[in-house]
């Protein structure tokens, strides 16, 4: 039987081998660098081999290290699982889904209410981060994605819908222009997200756009960023400039006529993908969600 000591060691190392770094591991196990340090020197005390080769900027696991980190992931995930399970069992089910914020806030939060109304014992508890995907699946049941499908392809997840971009404004601003023309373009204020997707260039968006619509790129333009795409979206709404929407996130506004899209949009090079935590593949809870999102999915196709 594996003691309190040795089983708290092993799911400290298991969160430094997940993240090969010291201090992410102390900030996702909020305790100080140096407790993590102690906890692995003993665990390599009680093993007799060193688990990790610490250079000044990077940590390398030795064979004896990457031989225990495989061998204890899933064990300490069923772990997780059970004691989960045990919580739950006699109320509600909590279901943790991860999404990037601007999704999360302006389109699975508006329609959540429907699927809490329909399933009154799941409970979603949604958590708003960047590229999800790349979060160990310890940390969520369910995670949705924003990505282009090259990145996508190196997580097993699943298809949920494509994006369109499409620039967006006030219809105050510069409302006599004629936004056909090439040149119309020139001389504006344009508003980008510097975080479309992990890794994209502060132009990504609008350079897909403006590459498809053959338009030059940008000469004396002014440019604010934003490192979340409703924010730029917001800043069009007061009249600031020009905002690279997603269609996804802007129907509302458009309906609305808070917002006004005066050219045609574009598929984005990104979509949205869906992950299920490899403990809860089965779970008929999650699949309910998934299938749920799946519906709203083709009900957004309908509308757009």
């Amino acid at each position: 039987m594996l003691s309190a000591r040795t089983l708290t060691a092993l799911r400290i190392f298991e969160v430094v081998g997940r993240l090969m770094s010291f201090s992410r591991a102390a900030d996702e196990l909020c305790v100080t660098t140096g407790a993590i340090s102690q906890q692995i020197r003993k665990l390599e005390e009680e093993i007799g081999s060193p688990l990790f080769v610490r250079n000044a900027r990077s940590l390398k696991m030795t064979a004896t290290g990457e031989t225990l980190f495989a061998n204890i992931v899933q064990p300490l995930n069923t772990l997780a699982l059970a004691v989960d399970s045990v919580k739950t069992r006699d109320t509600e089910r909590i279901i943790r889904l991860k999404a990037t914020p601007s999704f999360a806030l302006h389109w699975l939060i508006p329609r959540l209410t429907e699927f809490h109304r329909t399933n009154p014992f799941i409970r979603v508890e949604v958590l708003a981060a960047l590229s999800v995907l790349d979060d160990a699946p310890l940390n969520y049941d369910i995670a949705i994605d924003y990505s282009p499908s090259h990145r996508a392809s190196e997580h097993n997840v699943r298809f949920m819908m494509n994006e369109y971009l499409l620039p967006v404004m006030s219809p105050h601003y510069r409302g006599n222009r004629d936004w056909t023309a090439a040149e119309a373009w020139q001389d504006i204020a344009f508003l980008h997200d510097t975080e479309a997707w992990a890794n994209a260039d502060r132009h990504s968006e609008w350079n897909v756009w403006l590459t498809q619509m053959q338009i030059q790129p940008l000469q004396n333009a002014d440019h604010y960023y934003f490192n979340r795409v409703d924010m730029a979206i917001e800043a069009a709404a007061a009249g600031l400039g020009v905002a690279m929407a997603r269609l996804s996130l802007v129907q509302d506004n458009l309906k609305s006529g808070r917002l006004i899209a005066p050219c045609e949009r574009v598929m984005s090079p990104a979509s949205y993908w869906l992950r299920i935590s490899e403990t809860r593949m089965e779970d008929p809870h999650i699949l309910a969600l998934v299938q749920w999102i799946g519906v709203q999915c083709e009900v957004s196709k309908v509308l757009e």
